[in-house]
């Protein structure tokens, strides 16, 4: 039973990466360690306890750096990672030069170009929500503003695609991960 449930949350089949987070994960413990760069850590003034620990942080102020951790990833590298994102569309995951195993995990698959555009706007509102204090649904308007109806299922599809590729630690600490996912999931289900 155990197993099931650590799988299930591996692959956020059981609500973890759904809005709002857990401030810790059952299974991974984010703050027995340093669960984000120390610099982020640093600048949003979060100090570890006396064992370098972080359990005792005000869970606020580090939901915040893990979101805006993400946010800054997620903008660093916006067009490609728009691009990355749009093979998930109907018309991406294609090559023509030759074929894979694992067709979603091509590294020469071309996106889906008519849903590019609209998936780098949703990516940006993503963003905004992320660095938003108050709460995602206050972008929820502009995000269905950015997205034409018939667009809607590609961007939804595209976002789910970049979703479960998020990896972790080579793209982003679990903590900020975490925050991504659910962004992403909160932008999937607002549309």
């Amino acid at each position: 039973k155990d197993q099931n449930a650590i799988a299930q949350s591996i692959i956020g089949k059981d609500g973890s990466w759904h809005l709002p987070l857990s401030f810790d994960d059952p299974f991974q413990p984010l703050y027995k360690g340093s669960p984000l760069p120390l610099c982020v850590l640093e600048a949003m003034e979060l100090k570890p306890d006396s064992e370098g620990k972080y359990e005792s942080a005000d869970p606020k102020v580090m939901e915040k750096a893990c979101r805006y951790m993400a946010a800054w990833k997620l903008s660093g590298n916006g067009v490609n990672v728009s691009r990355f994102a749009a093979r998930g569309g109907p018309k991406g995951a294609s090559n023509p030069r030759k074929t894979f195993g694992a067709q979603l995990a091509d590294p020469y698959a071309n996106p889906d170009d008519e849903s590019q555009p609209y998936v780098d706007a949703a990516l940006r509102v993503v963003v905004s929500a992320l660095l938003d204090d108050e709460s995602p649904d206050n972008h929820k308007e502009s995000l269905v503003a950015v997205v034409p109806p018939k667009q809607v299922d590609g961007v939804k599809s595209s976002l789910a695609y970049l979703r479960d590729r998020i990896g972790v630690p080579r793209d982003l600490p679990l903590a900020a991960a975490r925050y991504l996912r659910a962004y992403l999931n909160w932008g999937i289900d607002a549309l």
